[in-house]
C-alpha cells in the first residue's frame, strides 16, 4: 500500500498560511499590499482585538469585478505576472497570488469591491476557506475586504500570538513602514476605535516623518543622496547624537518596497564611520531605486529579505551618500573619499619584559562561592538587622567576609537610595565608625585612605585605570570591575522595589516624544512598565509623560533610558517577567558608573560593601563576573617562585 498521500486542497491551503500569515500584522501587509497595486490613494484600516478579532482594510483603488472577486481566492491567482519573465523585473508589492486564499483558509472573509466604471459591486464570504455565499452588492468604488476570527481553525497557531500590546505594535510598525514608502497616499489607523493614524497623502516626505515620529525626530534628520551605476540613494540619517539601542528604526526601501538587508545595513554603519558606541545605531530612511532585474524579492513569502546581483555597489552607492551627508554638515571625520572599514581583531603586542612566564602556568581563576579564607583576624560584632546568617563552620564565606570588613550594613530593602553629588546613583561615601576620642600621638603617623578595613581581613589598595578596584586579602588579590558591580548593586535595587516601594514619584514629569507605534506600545503595556518602575501616560498624540522612574536612576538620565528601554521591549516582543529582567538589566547597566570613572576611596568601599549584600554578588545581570580572584599561590608562580 502506498504511504505518500496528495494533500487536500483545504490541508495545503493551511500550510501555505503559515508561510504567508504569521500573525495579524502580515494579513494586513498583504492586504494593504494588494491595495497600492490596486493603484489606491485612500487606504482606511480599523483593528479590533490586536487584529484577532477583525482586520478591515478600505481602499479607493481600480477595484474588481465578479468575476475576478470570485478567482482571487483560488491558490496562484494573480493579476500581477502572466510570464516566466516577469518575475525578474517585478514592479508590484505582490505576485505570489497565494496571501487571499492562505487568509480565507484560517479566517472568515469578506470582501466587497466594485470597479468605478460598474453599476454594482460584489460581495463574497468565505470561512475557513469554503464559499459561503457570492451575490451582487451595492458599495462604492474600490476594495473593502474584513477578516475576522483569524486563526480560529487553527487554535494552536492562535496561541502562539503574542500580547495584543506586542501584536498592535506590530501592526503600527508595518503600517508606519508603507506610510513612509508611499508618502503620496494618505493613510488611516484606527484601533479598538481609538485613532492611531490619520496621515494626508503629500509629495514632501518630513510631514508625514513628524506625524509618525514627532517633531525632535524630523529636527534630527540630514538629507542625504548618491548613485553610482544607475544605482539611486536618497532619504535621511539621523545626526551623530540621536542614536538608538536597536535597529528598528533604520527603515530601508528598495522600489518603494520595505526590506531588510545586512548588506546594507552594514553599509550604513560604515558610512557613519568609527563614531558609534557598540550596540548604538543611528536611523535612517533610505530609498534605494534600480533596475527591478537587479533584485530578487523572491526569496521567502514574506518579501522582506531581498538579494541584489550587485551587492557590492548598491553597498558602496549607501555608504558613499551616508558619509557624505555626514560630512557636509560636520557629523563625520571622514575625509573626503574615505570608506571605513573596521579592523581586524588583533591581539596586542606587549612590551619585551626581562622574565618570561611560564607558558604552562594556567590563567587566573574566576572567583567561585569560596573565593578566599581569613586566618587569625578577629570577626566584628554583626550590627543589628536580618541578615542571612552564614554557616559556623564555613570559613570561606565570601558575604561574611566582606560583611566584615564593614560596620554599618543595613540590608538592602531597607536602604534609601541616595546619589553622590556627580550623579552616580546609589553609591554614598562611608561613614566612618564611631571611636573612642583620645589624643593623637605626634610621633604616629596618620594610616593611609588604602588602609581601610585593614585590620578586618580586607584592604583597598587601588584603583586601577579607573575601573578596576584592587583588594588585598590574606592569600592574594582580588580585582573588582566597578561598573559591573555596581550594575549588580543597582539590578537588586531595582529588583526588591518591583513592587512599586522603590519607584520615584518625580516632582516635574519628564515629556518624552515617541513613535506613533512606541505609543500603541506603551497604552496596552502600562502595566508592566510600572513593575519596573516607570509610571507612564499619554499627554498628545506623540508624547508622554514620565510621572515616576524606579529610585536608583537620575532624573536627567531616565527619558532616553526609557526610550531605550521601550525599544528593546517592543522589539522582544514580550513584556513578560522574563522581559521584566531583561529591562532591569538594561536600566542598572545604563545607570552603573562605567569605565573611567573615577572614585574616591571612599566610594570604592561603600560600592564593595553594598556588593557584598547583594543576593548573587559574582556576576553582573548579564553573566560577567564582578570579581576576579588571584590567589598568592599563582602570584608565587607567576614570579617563577613555585
Amino acid at each position: 500500500m502506498s504511504r505518500i498521500n496528495l494533500l487536500p486542497e483545504q490541508i495545503y491551503n493551511k500550510i501555505a498560511a503559515g508561510e504567508v500569515v504569521e500573525r495579524p500584522a502580515s494579513v494586513l501587509k498583504e492586504l494593504l499590499e494588494n491595495s497600492l497595486d490596486a493603484h489606491a490613494d485612500k487606504i482606511s484600516v480599523r483593528i479590533q482585538k490586536a487584529g484577532s478579532d477583525m482586520i478591515a482594510v478600505v481602499d479607493n483603488g481600480d477595484g474588481m469585478d465578479a468575476d475576478d472577486a470570485l478567482l482571487c481566492f483560488e491558490a496562484h491567482a494573480t493579476s500581477k505576472i502572466k510570464a516566466e519573465s516577469d518575475l525578474f523585473a517585478i514592479t508590484t508589492m505582490g505576485f505570489r497570488g497565494e496571501a487571499l486564499p492562505s487568509i480565507a483558509s484560517v479566517s472568515r472573509i469578506t470582501l466587497r469591491t466594485r470597479q468605478k466604471d460598474s453599476p454594482e459591486g460584489s460581495e463574497v464570504v468565505i470561512q475557513g476557506g469554503k464559499m459561503v455565499s457570492s451575490r451582487p452588492a451595492g458599495c462604492a468604488p474600490g476594495t473593502e475586504i474584513i477578516v475576522r476570527d483569524l486563526f480560529f481553525n487553527t487554535p494552536a497557531r492562535k496561541k502562539f500570538l503574542r500580547s495584543a500590546g506586542t501584536e498592535e505594535h506590530h501592526i503600527a510598525e508595518m503600517m508606519t513602514s508603507l506610510a513612509l514608502a508611499h508618502p503620496e497616499i494618505s493613510f488611516e489607523l484606527r484601533i479598538d476605535g481609538r485613532n492611531f493614524m490619520n496621515s494626508p497623502g503629500s509629495a514632501d516626505l518630513i510631514p508625514r516623518i513628524r506625524h509618525l515620529f514627532g517633531r525632535d525626530y524630523a529636527d534630527a534628520l540630514l538629507p542625504l543622496s548618491g548613485g553610482l551605476n544607475g544605482i539611486e540613494v536618497s532619504g535621511y540619517i539621523a545626526r551623530r547624537s540621536f542614536t538608538k539601542t536597536t535597529r528598528s528604526e533604520q527603515r530601508l526601501f528598495v522600489n518603494s518596497r520595505p526590506v531588510e538587508s545586512q548588506a546594507i545595513y552594514r553599509a550604513v554603519r560604515d558610512g557613519c564611520g568609527p563614531v558609534l558606541d557598540k550596540g548604538r545605531y543611528q536611523p535612517c530612511i533610505l530609498f534605494i531605486r534600480m533596475d527591478p532585474a537587479m533584485v530578487d524579492v523572491n526569496v521567502h513569502p514574506a518579501k522582506r529579505e531581498v538579494r541584489f546581483s550587485r551587492e557590492f555597489e548598491v553597498a558602496a552607492a549607501v555608504r558613499n551618500a551616508v558619509a557624505q551627508a555626514l560630512r557636509e554638515s560636520g557629523e563625520s571625520d571622514l575625509a573626503p573619499g574615505t570608506v571605513y572599514v573596521p579592523d581586524p581583531v588583533r591581539n596586542p603586542v606587549s612590551e619585551p619584559v626581562p622574565f618570561e612566564l611560564r607558558p604552562d602556568s594556567p590563567e587566573p581563576e574566576l572567583i567561585s562561592p569560596k573565593p578566599f579564607s581569613i586566618v587569625n583576624e578577629p570577626t566584628p560584632e554583626k550590627p543589628a538587622g536580618n541578615q542571612p546568617e552564614p554557616d559556623a563552620d564555613d570559613a570561606y564565606d565570601m558575604e561574611l567576609i566582606l560583611k566584615s570588613a564593614f560596620l554599618d550594613y543595613t540590608p538592602l530593602s531597607q536602604q534609601t537610595v541616595l546619589k553622590r553629588a556627580s550623579e552616580l546613583p546609589g553609591l554614598e561615601p562611608e561613614k566612618p565608625a564611631e571611636k573612642e576620642t583620645q589624643e593623637p600621638d605626634d610621633n604616629t603617623e596618620s594610616p593611609a585612605p588604602a588602609a581601610q578595613g585593614n585590620s578586618l581581613g580586607l584592604r583597598i589598595i587601588g584603583i586601577l585605570n579607573q575601573t578596576y578596584i584592587i583588594a588585598e586579602k590574606a592569600d592574594g588579590l582580588i580585582l573588582i570591575d566597578q561598573h559591573a558591580a555596581h550594575e549588580r548593586v543597582l539590578f537588586e535595587k531595582i529588583l526588591k522595589g518591583v513592587d512599586g516601594t522603590l519607584s520615584q514619584r518625580l516632582l516635574i514629569p519628564v515629556t518624552l516624544e515617541l513613535t506613533r507605534a512606541e505609543m500603541v506600545f506603551v497604552r496596552k503595556n502600562g502595566e508592566a512598565l510600572e513593575k519596573i518602575g516607570f509610571e507612564a501616560e499619554p499627554f498628545g498624540a506623540n508624547t508622554i509623560k514620565l510621572n515616576a522612574i524606579p529610585a536608583v536612576l537620575s532624573q536627567d538620565r531616565s527619558g532616553q533610558m526609557f526610550k531605550d528601554m521601550l525599544a528593546n521591549l517592543a522589539e522582544s516582543g514580550n513584556p513578560g517577567e522574563r522581559a521584566n529582567y531583561e529591562q532591569i538589566a538594561m536600566c542598572a547597566c545604563k545607570a552603573a558608573v562605567k569605565a573611567n570613572d573615577q572614585l574616591s576611596m571612599a566610594e570604592a568601599v561603600s560600592l564593595l560593601r553594598q556588593l557584598s549584600y547583594c543576593d548573587l554578588p559574582f556576576a553582573c545581570p548579564h553573566g560577567r563576573p564582578t570579581i576576579l580572584n588571584i590567589s598568592m599561590k599563582e602570584i608565587e608562580r607567576r614570579f617563577g617562585r613555585r
